[in-house]
C-alpha cells in the first residue's frame, strides 16, 4: 500500500513540475490565418447556406466548402488571383480567375485581396466596391473590433458572411496539384455536378 502511494505521489509531482510552453502572439515561425465562416446567399430565386473553412498565408489560400451533411464538397485553392476549384464528388476541377468564380458562384465579384481585407480588417476598398455596385454593411464584435458579420448586396443578390473563428495557427498552406488526378472542366460543369 505504501509503495502504491509513493508511486502516485511521484507521478503527481512529475506532472506538476512540467514546464508549460508560452503562447506566442503572433506565433514564431511560419503561420497561417484560419477562418471558419457561415454563409447565407439569396438572389431572389434560390437560397444557399453552408460553412466554409478558409486558411491563408502570405502566398496561398485554401477554401474548403462543406455539404449540409458536414462532408467536404469542394475545395478552392488560390495563388495570387489564380483559382483552382475542385469538385471531389465528380473528380473534376476548373482553373481561372478568382473574381470570375466568385461572381458566378454568388453574383459578387471581388478580388481575393479585397475579400481578405474586408473579413480581417473590415476595410472595404471604396473604388472596387463602387465600381461593382456592391453595398457593404459590417457588424463588428464587441471585444476585438474585428468584423463578425459582413453583408454584401448587389441588386437582388445578398450574401451574408458570419465569421465564427479567426485565429493564427502554426504551419503553412500547401496547395495540391489536382491536374494529374482529376479531369479539367468548365466552371459551370464543376459547380453543377
Amino acid at each position: 500500500m505504501l509503495k502504491k502511494l509513493f508511486i502516485l505521489v511521484a507521478i503527481a509531482t512529475s506532472f506538476s513540475c512540467q514546464a508549460r510552453r508560452p503562447d506566442l502572439s503572433p506565433p514564431a515561425g511560419p503561420h497561417f490565418r484560419f477562418l471558419s465562416i457561415k454563409f447565407n446567399f439569396h438572389d431572389g430565386e434560390s437560397r444557399q447556406s453552408g460553412r466554409v473553412l478558409w486558411r491563408f498565408d502570405e502566398s496561398s489560400s485554401k477554401f474548403v466548402f462543406f455539404t449540409p451533411l458536414n462532408q467536404v464538397g469542394m475545395e478552392l485553392d488560390v495563388a495570387g488571383e489564380e483559382a483552382v476549384l475542385v469538385n471531389f464528388r465528380s473528380k473534376t476541377f476548373w482553373r481561372g480567375d478568382f473574381r470570375l468564380m466568385l461572381d458566378r458562384l454568388w453574383g459578387i465579384g471581388l478580388t481575393l485581396s479585397a475579400l481578405r481585407s474586408l473579413l480581417l480588417d473590415g476595410a472595404a476598398p471604396a473604388a472596387e466596391f463602387l465600381e461593382q455596385g456592391i453595398a457593404v454593411l459590417l457588424e463588428r464584435s464587441a471585444g476585438t473590433g474585428a468584423p463578425s458579420t459582413v453583408r454584401l448586396r448587389r441588386g437582388d443578390v445578398e450574401l451574408v458572411l458570419r465569421v465564427l473563428t479567426s485565429e493564427l495557427r502554426p504551419g503553412r498552406v500547401i496547395l495540391v496539384n489536382y491536374a494529374g488526378r482529376y479531369r479539367g472542366g468548365e466552371l459551370e460543369d464543376v459547380l453543377e455536378q
